[in-house]
């Protein structure tokens, strides 16, 4: 967090595991002999603040974005050890949320946060191995974990009053939670000692909620089963290709710089963007998602033997352009300023190798307004009945933290 996510080509912590897992096996003058296990946990916490008004300047109401709050677990350790390997290791990531499994599910013309709410409630989990082929190269590998859902609701109409158009009906509900997997590669070069280049590539994550919704009527009712089948999108991440450098400048000062291509044209809205090709869904990439680049920066000064300072920034450019359709998905471009510091332990406790890290993130929503567009809706009704219509303006802030601490043995 206190370098903006430029980490692509920083090698060594558990992060690289997904950020790029070459990275776990690095070298230059970082390398690692022998047997070692590194073990880290943190909190996050992160809190926005939203507006959206309409062409009025009057409030229009969106479901509550609500803080975040979720622990990170990670562990770097030698797996080539007992094979008298250097330079093969394993890391692993897990992001544990406040909440797990628990979405909500809106269509896509109510006013939302498309890319906010119920994005920080999803369970993820990274694991990769990285080998060091060569003192200047590193390979790695591994997949992304998230976890969707399978529910099927059952039921039978039990009672049905004609006159009063009342009924009652016995509910049962079947849950599977499933894990679904996205590849992630990497590939971590260090021509010079202070100088390293990285690249990674990230698959689609996707989290599904699908299922059916059957009752049965009985032949007391005589209306045979009603019910429906349903799919929904709760989460998306896309295809991700990064291009990174970083190097050591001296005076205890250190930078990078990552470029990340996300192919956001294949995303899909929580309602699988029924709005997204007139009214009816898209049977290929939607037109209100286009593809990002997002550059990110970040520097370390190491003020003293046991003291650091960290800075960055990202610019997140939006991937949603649903200007004036029916949709309301709402996002905005963002700048995103952070910083942080970390104190290394073991130069002042030689015995305790453990650092302590702290994290701050401003994220800098860009006003955005959007106008109806009346040749985009099937009737003159359908466009004056949109809750966006006319028109409507939206952005705000996230401001967002983390505190953790990480040892080796």
């Amino acid at each position: 967090m206190a370098l903006a996510g430029s980490y692509a080509a920083r090698p060594g912590t558990f992060a690289a595991a997904y950020y790029n897992p070459a990275g776990l096996a690095p070298g230059g003058n970082v390398v690692e002999k022998g047997g070692f296990f590194e073990a880290s946990f943190s909190l996050v916490y992160g809190h926005p603040s939203l507006y959206v008004t309409g062409a009025r300047g009057q409030p229009i109401q969106t479901p509550q974005a609500f803080d975040t709050a979720g622990a990170v677990l990670g562990a770097r350790f030698s797996v080539g050890q007992p094979f008298h390997l250097d330079g093969l290791d394993m890391g692993v990531a897990v992001y544990v949320p406040s909440h797990l499994l628990e979405w909500t599910i809106r269509p896509d013309d109510t006013p939302q946060w498309a890319l906010l709410t119920d994005r920080t409630q999803v369970l993820t989990a990274n694991l990769a191995l990285a080998y060091r082929v060569f003192r200047w190269l590193s390979l790695g590998a591994g997949v992304r974990v998230t976890f969707d859902i399978q529910t099927n609701i059952t039921g039978e109409l039990t009672h049905v009053n004609y006159q009063t158009d009342q009924a009652s009906a016995q509910l049962g509900t079947d849950a599977t939670v499933y894990g679904r997997a996205a590849p992630v590669l990497g590939i971590l070069a260090t021509p010079l000692d202070g100088l390293r280049i990285g690249m990674s590539y990230r698959g689609e994550s996707y989290v599904d909620d699908w299922g059916s919704a059957i009752v049965a009527t009985g032949p007391q009712v005589g209306l045979g089963n009603l019910g429906y089948d349903f799919r929904f999108a709760h989460y998306f991440e896309p295809t991700e290709v990064t291009l990174a450098v970083s190097a050591d400048l001296g005076a205890g000062i250190d930078v990078s710089a990552d470029l990340t291509y996300g192919r956001w044209s294949d995303a899909l809205s929580t309602n699988r963007n029924f709005f997204g090709c007139g009214t009816t869904p898209c049977d290929g990439p939607s037109p209100i998602w286009g593809d990002t680049w997002t550059p990110a920066f970040g520097v370390r000064w190491r003020a003293t033997r046991a003291f650091s300072l960290m800075a960055g920034y990202r610019f997140q450019k939006s991937p949603l352009s649903n200007f004036g359709g029916p949709s309301n998905l709402l996002d905005n471009d963002r700048h995103v300023p952070s910083t942080g510091l970390e104190l290394d332990l073991s130069k002042l406790v030689p015995s305790l190798d453990a650092r302590i890290t702290v994290g701050l993130q401003s994220v800098i929503l860009v006003p955005r307004t959007e106008v109806k567009d009346f040749e985009r809706f099937p009737s003159n009704a359908a466009f004056e009945s949109n809750p966006g219509y006319p028109s409507y303006s939206y952005g705000g802030n996230l401001v967002a933290g983390s505190i953790g601490a990480d040892a080796r043995w």
